[in-house]
């Protein structure tokens, strides 16, 4: 968790403090908005520790420096949301629902694209976000697929196994953990470990199968569990306390650019 006597950028206290995107509080303070004890301040990037503030405001109104108490919640996105604080084609944005709900400050790990839906995770704890998206951490995730048409069993195994040895496409390697069939109509039950961009709707379509339908049911060690569609609920002590030992019990297993983990 983030102390308040370390020294974070600037901008990243904007963004708690006020609600707003990341690349807005950059941009407002790089325009001249941000003052910092009465004097503006233009670098995003300027190190700061909250005890060296005593004054914050933005376009002039003060903003409080008191630490966010870090909280964490489950949220089940609905297809059509899309997991962004602001876009000028779509107002249905998580980004203002989080608002629209009070969580001021707050961001997600798990993000997944327009059409998907299933478990995300809502938290001002810049560490879990960062721990649980990051490829280099390899935190597994759980997804329920529908297909156009689902084949017979033993051409699924097959596809599945390809899928484990991985397969490259647009030059990247994409490559599941687990596979398995299950439900009535059938379904795919995918486990995968990066989230590369658009992977599983990727890998499949590399066989001629169109996914139809994509939910996350889990992510790390968090289930979505029976929450209703649209619905944001807080993590109870039991929860909190599985996550936050998962999260420090997570370590980098590889070096390497970041990759969107949009799916």
């Amino acid at each position: 968790m983030n102390d308040e006597h370390e020294q974070i950028k600037l901008w990243r206290i904007v963004q708690e403090e006020s609600g707003v995107s990341r690349r807005k509080a950059q941009d407002l303070i790089a325009s001249g908005e941000v003052n910092v004890n009465g004097v503006t301040v233009r670098d995003p990037f300027s190190p700061v520790a909250r005890t060296s503030v005593s004054s914050l405001r933005l376009r002039g109104h003060p903003l409080s420096l008191e630490a966010p108490q870090r909280r964490i919640y489950r949220y089940n996105k609905e297809a059509g949301v899309l997991c962004s604080h602001d876009d000028p084609h779509s107002g249905n944005t998580l980004g203002r629902i989080l608002r629209g709900e009070g969580f001021i400050g707050y961001n997600w790990a798990g993000r997944l694209d327009q059409d998907a839906e299933g478990l995300v995770l809502i938290t001002n704890d810049g560490r879990i976000v960062q721990r649980l998206t990051h490829p280099s951490f390899r935190v597994r995730k759980v997804y329920h697929v529908w297909l156009s048409r689902f084949p017979k069993a033993q051409e699924m195994r097959n596809i599945y196994a390809e899928m484990r040895r991985g397969i490259r496409d647009d030059h990247q390697l994409l490559r599941i953990i687990n596979a398995q069939t299950t439900g009535r109509p059938p379904h795919a039950v995918i486990t995968i470990a990066e989230g590369r961009k658009h992977e599983i709707k990727r890998l499949f379509s590399h066989f001629g199968l169109q996914v139809v339908r994509l939910r996350r049911v889990s992510l790390g060690p968090i289930s979505l569990g029976n929450l209703k569609p649209g619905a944001i609920v807080r993590l109870d002590k039991p929860d909190i306390a599985k996550l936050n030992e998962f999260v420090s019990r997570l370590a980098p297993t590889r070096s390497g650019e970041e990759r969107s983990a949009t799916l």
